[in-house]
């Protein structure tokens, strides 16, 4: 009998595999965050915010699972991201293109960029889904290991050392 892991990891498999295509227009994104629309659009946007270049991205932390596994705990949070992705799709629609994981790179960005707060702070549902979605990713990404490697941190192995007794240098000088 397979165990509660096994099931939940070939769970979050198909639903990452077997994707529908993105929403139709006047279609809006299902609630159910297994739903194949919300990941593929979600790994639109991680990707958008951390792409892959000389380093690994957001999509090769995982940041777009780790996101998936908590919305279900988190009914303002999965409300906010199925309605703030439907309205990316939305103006990427505007903008002739099937959905906005349709766009190429640079259109994504500067769709995102556009829904920037100004100095009010995040008002309208676009700054508040904007400034969500960056803080969960980058969090999510620079918490991951992969994301740890790429600017060299390595976390101690055992708790932190007292700040009382910092370490010192080779010539027993404080560095």
């Amino acid at each position: 009998m397979p165990g509660r892991r096994a099931f939940l990891g070939g769970a979050l498999w198909a639903a990452l595999t077997f994707r529908r295509p993105a929403a139709a227009p006047g279609q809006a994104v299902p609630a159910d965050p297994s739903s194949p629309v919300l990941p593929a659009a979600l790994e639109a946007l991680v990707d958008t915010i951390v792409p892959r270049d000389q380093d690994p991205g957001g999509l090769d932390a995982g940041v777009h699972t780790r996101i998936l596994a908590r919305l279900p705990r988190d009914r303002a949070g999965l409300e906010l991201y199925r309605d703030g992705l439907d309205l990316l799709d939305r103006l990427a629609r505007g903008a002739g293109a099937l959905s906005f994981r349709a766009l190429p790179a640079a259109e994504r960005e500067r769709m995102l960029s556009s829904l920037t707060s100004g100095p009010a702070g995040p008002e309208t549902l676009g700054e508040r889904f904007f400034h969500r979605a960056r803080r969960d990713v980058l969090a999510y990404y620079w918490g991951s290991v992969v994301g740890q490697r790429v600017v060299g941190y390595r976390p101690p192995l055992s708790g932190y050392p007292e700040y009382a007794d910092p370490p010192r240098g080779p010539e027993g000088a404080q560095p």
